[in-house]
């Protein structure tokens, strides 16, 4: 498998953006095409998921009330029979009282214990309803409060299950939004994940590195354009026995193609070939061959990922995805191993 080197550039500037919008359920490209794929079926399994929850709900207080009704009528029995045994334990107090045969004094202190008890069960009596009621209030109070909020939940079933909903809607609308708002750097990103999956496919001896980009202090100056090259950023540089390729990633439409309005990706990569042939030729070393000073030669490669171009075009190779690796292994090889190292090492050292 080739080695990789470094995070494409795309996928860190996604990531950072998503980040900043504070959009964190993303942690690949391949989770952004499945959020798009099954967005409209993620709200409906929202919706189906609170309405399934309010059903239970429903069904749990239903099942209360009734346990509570049941509960109530049994607490009622239990506290009728305990308040009736209070009364006739009263009354009996009050029966063996009147009997008693006492002098004087005990008849005075017997008297006012008798009146109090004749209080106590005319007490009873009178409120014998509410003593009931206000023993059995919690049980009541529980069968109101779940009666009210069934009645309601069942009779406004769809507004419940909306309002529930609201919160994780509105995240994944907003999520959706930003996701359409990014669909180019989403797009630049899954083109340039699908060529470093693609260049893995390689053996070892190949070496890819992402998002490269060199300063140049002076400048190169082209003397053919007139140009003044401060500084290059790459999709990918691939260093192989065959040499460099650089590699550009358009994952563009045939619409985006034929625009007039898109700077052309041909004179990007010519200009971008030119200072590193330039750099790598002057500043690397490799083995002596006895012939003389071996060149390091740079081949560029634009990677169309979904339409490619009828046209040839000087200088730079078109490709679709799926012909980018025949495309690679066609040259022979002209480097050894410790060559490729030392040219990948030069160029991890002096990226910025």
């Amino acid at each position: 498998m080739a080695k990789i080197i470094g995070q494409v550039e795309s996928l860190k500037s996604l990531r950072t953006e998503l980040n900043k919008r504070n959009i964190y359920r993303f942690n690949s490209v391949g989770d952004i095409n499945r959020f798009n794929r099954e967005f409209t079926n993620e709200k409906q399994n929202i919706f189906k998921s609170h309405e399934d929850l309010l059903n239970e709900e429903i069904k749990q207080k239903t099942n209360r009330i009734i346990e509570n009704e049941n509960k109530l009528e049994l607490a009622k029995n239990d506290e009728l029979i305990k308040l009736n045994t209070r009364i006739d334990n009263y009354k009996e107090r009050k029966l063996i009282l009147e009997r008693r045969r006492v002098f004087l004094i005990g008849k005075v202190i017997v008297y006012f214990k008798i009146k109090k008890l004749k209080r106590k069960i005319a007490y009873l009596q009178d409120n014998f309803d509410q003593i009931i009621n206000d023993s059995l209030r919690s049980i009541k109070k529980e069968i109101y409060d779940d009666s009210r909020r069934l009645k309601y939940i069942s009779e406004n079933k769809p507004k419940v299950i909306l309002e529930r909903s609201k919160d994780e809607i509105a995240e994944i609308e907003y999520a959706k939004k930003n996701v359409d708002e990014l669909r180019t750097l989403i797009s630049g990103a899954i083109g340039e994940s699908l060529v470093e999956k693609e260049i893995r496919k390689l053996s070892d001896d190949y070496i890819l590195i992402n998002d490269y980009r060199m300063k140049f202090k002076p400048p190169i100056y082209n003397k053919k354009t007139d140009d003044r090259i401060y500084s290059i950023q790459l999709d990918h540089l691939l260093v192989s026995k065959s040499g460099i390729f650089i590699l550009e990633t358009k994952n563009w439409s045939k619409r985006s193609i034929n625009s007039l309005d898109l700077r052309s990706p041909v004179d990007q990569i010519i200009r971008t070939s030119y200072a590193l042939f330039r750099v790598v030729n002057s500043k690397i070393q490799l083995n002596k061959h006895h012939w003389g000073t071996k060149q390091i030669p740079i081949r560029n490669i634009i990677v169309m990922i979904k339409e490619k171009p009828k046209n040839e075009f000087k200088y730079v190779k078109i490709r679709q995805l799926k012909e980018l690796n025949n495309y690679l292994k066609y040259f022979d090889p002209i480097f050894s191993q410790s060559e490729v190292d030392s040219v990948a090492s030069y160029l991890v050292e002096k990226r910025n």
